[in-house]
């Protein structure tokens, strides 16, 4: 299976971008915007695009046709957004401006730094060229509070950048780092001890006796080898089901090698994961440790 992931891997980078479509990057998981599409998806029930989603992430070209078309049909009377919906709108297109289509004007800043960041309202630092697109972005998280009958301090301290790109439309990038401190509720830190693992996340090391310090690292390359082909290579989690979690495959562990193949025609979307998996997580404080690797293939046909 390893061989075969790897070759498939291979040959599709060498092949298939020269022939690939438009292509685009994925909606980040847990993206504040999947709640107003999953609202969408209520109101637009009869919409092919909408109604296939529970293969998870979307893609930031589908999710901005959605956001146009839902705008446009509102437009004409046949159903009205909320000013909270609008709100939601407005920022869903302006964080994926690159698959917008007409006037982007307003979503540029009144003011710059520089002339060179902030350019755009969404964006630290965006490229926006003929045949290249840019959008790098500070990753900062500072979060403290408090439990009861515990002295300790909880808290998430999380710190690093995410970028996404396009080349000539027809090959997209994205990536995510961050370097994280975290001391979580009891019954985590429990967890934590009888698992030998923090939830959602891979290697780690003790920080502060009974708190975490770890690195989140993903990133992708994506491209479309045919009008209803995608490809997505990488190393990151996906989401197959409804709801905050899912019992066929959640993005609980931590993230992994991947090839994913998604067929979109018509109401049917079939999907081919293709997937290196490690246990989920060692601390590496305790020393070097030999971790087995597994392989899994699902494949996964919904119909609207």
């Amino acid at each position: 299976m390893q061989y075969i992931i790897k070759t498939i891997a291979a040959l599709s980078l060498l092949v298939l971008p020269a022939v690939s479509f438009s292509q685009s990057t994925y909606l980040p998981q847990g993206s504040k915007h999947q709640q107003f599409l999953d609202r969408l998806e209520i109101m637009l029930q009869r919409n092919n695009e909408l109604n296939l989603t529970t293969a998870r992430p979307l893609s930031r070209r589908m999710a901005a046709q959605i956001g146009q078309m839902a705008d446009s049909v509102q437009t004409n009377g046949v159903y009205m957004l909320s000013p909270v919906d609008q709100y939601n709108l407005r920022s869903l297109l302006m964080n994926n401006s690159e698959w917008v289509d007409g006037d982007k004007s307003s979503f540029a800043s009144k003011k710059s730094i520089w002339n060179t960041f902030y350019k755009t309202k969404a964006n630290l630092l965006e490229v926006d060229t003929k045949d290249f697109f840019l959008a790098l972005n500070p990753v900062i998280q500072q979060q403290q509070s408090i439990e009861s009958d515990n002295d300790e301090r909880i808290f998430v301290n999380s710190k690093g950048l995410t970028l996404r790109g396009l080349i000539a439309e027809r090959i997209g990038f994205s990536a995510y780092i961050t370097d994280n401190q975290e001391r979580g509720p009891s019954f985590v830190q429990q967890r934590i001890i009888q698992y030998d693992a923090v939830p959602g996340v891979g290697f780690y090391k003790d920080f502060k006796t009974t708190a975490t310090d770890y690195i989140d690292a993903r990133g992708s390359i994506n491209f479309t080898a045919a009008k209803y082909l995608d490809f997505q290579f990488g190393y990151d989690k996906n989401f197959i089901g409804n709801g905050y979690r899912s019992l066929f495959l959640s993005d609980f562990g931590n993230s992994y090698l991947f090839l994913k193949i998604n067929t979109r025609i018509w109401k049917f979307n079939y999907m081919n994961l293709f997937m290196e998996l490690v246990p989920q997580t060692v601390n590496i404080s305790a020393g070097n440790k030999l971790l087995d690797n597994k392989y899994a293939a699902i494949h996964h046909l919904s119909m609207n």
